[in-house]
């Protein structure tokens, strides 16, 4: 079941909107809740746990960049849909999954839709938002090390050593990067840059070494494609 919200002030866009949603998703179980202000968005995500949200940018003179800045690190993927077409690189920089530009056609909500519903594909953030003592912070891709899957939950090494825990587990977290990160293992995923080297030891085991000395293991079935985009 995909639990999806909806923030839209303007009610016949609003319908549209959840018209075209049920129509992308069809036999996948979903449940949709539809509300209209940025802060009855807050409190109900406050109380309930999403997959997606698809967010207007101008509600009621407020921006939805603020809920958007404040959110981005929580498990759930969002989807802006909003006029202001000219705020998209700004929202892909911060990690949204697609920006749907208004007036939109049904083709185009069905892309988001198999975007969300596909983990292949990838994104193009320039940062990610993650909480640190109770604030969103930024933390720019390229500081990044390696990636390493913690159950529902990933743990980001930087460059620099530190670790930080992200909501949005290592599927979700690969879908809003950028292309050259790539999965090496079941739980680890790595930026293509900072692969030094491929290490073969007894019993077909492979190891990875990054430029900062790290060593990381690589699964069997990732090896070929590993291999040939180092090629």
């Amino acid at each position: 079941m995909i639990n999806a919200l909806i923030v839209e002030d303007e009610f016949m866009i609003a319908k549209r909107l959840t018209r075209f949603v049920s129509q992308a998703f069809g036999d996948q179980p979903f449940k949709l809740t539809v509300l209209n202000t940025l802060d009855d968005a807050d409190d109900f995500l406050a109380g309930h746990t999403i997959d997606v949200l698809f967010l207007d940018l101008n509600l009621q003179g407020k921006d939805g960049f603020s809920l958007l800045k404040e959110k981005l690190c929580e498990s759930f993927h969002t989807i802006v849909v909003s006029a202001n077409s000219d705020r998209a690189i700004e929202a892909f920089d911060l990690g949204v999954l697609d920006f749907v530009a208004k007036p939109f056609t049904f083709e185009r909500v069905q892309t988001a839709i198999n975007r969300l519903l596909d983990n292949t594909q990838v994104g193009s953030s320039k940062y990610l938002t993650y909480k640190h003592l109770g604030k969103s912070e930024l933390l720019a891709i390229q500081h990044i090390n390696y990636l390493r899957a913690e159950g529902h939950y990933t743990h980001i090494i930087t460059v620099d050593n530190r670790e930080i825990l992200h909501d949005k587990n290592l599927d979700k977290l690969l879908a809003t990067l950028p292309e050259h990160f790539i999965r090496t293992h079941r739980s680890y995923a790595v930026p293509l840059h900072q692969i030094k080297s491929i290490e073969t030891q007894a019993g077909s085991k492979y190891w990875l070494i990054l430029k900062t000395g790290d060593n990381l293991p690589i699964g069997r079935t990732r090896i070929a494609e590993l291999r040939k985009k180092l090629a």
